[in-house]
């Protein structure tokens, strides 16, 4: 899997002493400067905020790992990606970087991970930015997800994709507003980089490992952990695409009502993945919290 040439400058493997994970990641910025660290989503890797980590780097130390499994970074040893394990990981990337009191941002399955970690630890994270996800956020588990439950059902829907790259690229289109108006290069970097994903083994068992660990836990434990994200004493900023068709808009909305101190901003003209679809916007809004549009423009408690 490739490096974008903007991001090659930062590219680096590391190898944690305590887990035995090996991750690839990139580390951009001085290393003296506020933390930053940005986790993707479930499907994606650190590539994913390739648009904005050059931006975030003038003033940040910025880290973006490929989690465990997914991109560049191997299947870890301890063989099941659950919450608790893969939030182990990110606790100790953040030390074994030297990073402490890090902004936090995590994408759609990548939020409520964040999430996870600010529960173990709130003393590592100075702010939460939640990007299109988290869970707090509900949402309805279409037919394909659904599917994705099931061993052996999801893999095989996943390897048809791997024979058929007109499929596998067309199966990004409900994560963007349009991906059709996204430039050129774009539409050519993620064609490129979805066809290496469906072909990928390890990519496919971390995919169904992810998402099968995640939704056991929410079932499980989820009710008992959302008091408790609620009452996080951490500013928190959800940020949401205007036309999200994976978490729709109405869930964001929904969710700023339950945590009352947090705040929200919807970006218009983006979908499920705002970051890369409208990158100097998503900036502006986790930027400059004066610009930040609360859906309840009369509520401005937030200290962010």
């Amino acid at each position: 899997m490739r490096v974008p040439a903007v991001l090659q400058p930062y590219a680096r493997t590391v190898t944690l002493p305590g887990s035995r994970v090996t991750l690839f990641c990139y580390d951009a910025g001085a290393q003296d400067a506020p933390g930053m660290l940005l986790v993707h989503g479930l499907g994606d890797e650190a590539d994913s905020w390739r648009c904005i980590i050059p931006s975030l780097a003038e003033r940040h130390r910025v880290v973006a790992p490929d989690l465990p499994g997914f991109g560049r970074s191997p299947f870890p040893p301890h063989g099941r990606l659950t919450p608790a394990y893969l939030a182990s990981v990110l606790r100790e990337l953040m030390a074994f970087l030297g990073m402490h009191r890090v902004t936090l941002v995590g994408s759609s399955l990548g939020a409520a991970l964040a999430q996870v970690v600010a529960l173990a630890d709130s003393e590592l994270v100075s702010r939460l930015i939640l990007v299109d996800g988290g869970f707090l956020a509900r949402t309805s588990l279409d037919a394909g997800l659904l599917f994705g439950l099931v061993p052996g059902v999801g893999e095989r829907r996943y390897r048809r994709l791997a024979g058929d790259l007109d499929a596998a690229y067309a199966s990004l289109g409900p994560y963007y507003a349009n991906l059709k108006d996204m430039p050129k290069a774009e539409r050519e970097f993620l064609r490129e980089r979805v066809g290496e994903r469906v072909a990928s083994m390890s990519q496919m068992r971390a995919y169904f490992s992810f998402f099968r660990g995640f939704v056991r836990w929410l079932l499980f434990r989820g009710r008992f952990l959302i008091p408790r994200a609620r009452a996080l004493d951490i500013p928190t900023l959800y940020v949401w695409g205007a036309q999200d068709h994976i978490v729709p808009v109405e869930a964001a909305q929904a969710t700023r009502l339950k945590h009352p101190g947090a705040g929200l901003a919807i970006i218009p003209g983006a979908g499920h993945l705002p970051h890369q679809e409208t990158p100097q916007e998503f900036l502006r809004v986790i930027g400059e919290p004066r610009y930040v549009t609360l859906t309840d423009p009369s509520s401005r408690r937030l200290t962010w």
